[in-house]
């Protein structure tokens, strides 16, 4: 900071990653948990979740759910599997912060909530919001993408004024507070798949 300006715009704190995972990774991920009975509507609300499809259409399945990695040793493998990718992502973000865009004070991001998988057919989209509403204690934000056979389901960032399109294997990290509204535009044709968890 020099005579009191910042010198960082918002968008220096969106960090995508190319190619992250596999592209073998992603299509045995997505594989995994096609025809899996626990997929539901993605609810509105920490406590008193509800479905409310003004501000969101999207499925989820919860893959760190113990009912579910405790079932089968395939799922309990692809949960530890994107653990690692979501630890590669986060020092990623790190580094590329300090490293290459001169930012020091990075929030502490030692663990996780867990990872949700997200699926947006046609017609399906996430309406603006910040991840960290309700004092969650959420400080980073991470989806990874896993597949890029669809139209629309764009990120964007900061009401349009930044669009990420995400390809297969991609990861986007970004700060989960106010500052930082997003939305996954609507799917137009096709179907899109992607993790999502938040770092504290």
């Amino acid at each position: 900071m020099a005579n009191g300006e910042f010198n960082h715009r918002l968008s220096d704190f969106i960090v995508v990653v190319r190619k992250l995972i596999p592209e073998e990774d992603c299509k045995n991920i997505i594989a995994a948990y096609d025809n899996n009975p626990r997929w539901q509507w993605s609810m509105v609300g920490r406590e008193h979740g509800e479905v409310n499809f003004e501000h969101r259409k999207v499925r989820q399945i919860n893959l760190s759910d113990p009912g579910l990695t405790g079932s089968d040793d395939k799922f309990f493998n692809i949960d530890k599997k994107v653990f690692n990718y979501a630890g590669l992502a986060r020092n990623t973000y790190i580094k590329t912060l300090q490293e290459k865009r001169g930012i020091e004070n990075v929030p502490d991001a030692s663990s996780d909530e867990g990872y949700v998988l997200l699926h947006y057919k046609e017609g399906y989209y996430f309406k603006e919001h910040a991840d960290d509403k309700g004092g969650m204690g959420r400080s980073l934000t991470l989806t990874l993408n896993l597949n890029e056979d669809y139209e629309g389901g764009l990120f964007r960032f900061l009401r349009g004024e930044f669009d990420v399109k995400l390809g297969t294997g991609d990861a986007v990290m970004f700060p989960s507070n106010f500052l930082f509204p997003h939305e996954v535009t609507e799917i137009t044709r096709g179907e899109r798949y992607s993790i999502v968890t938040w770092f504290h």
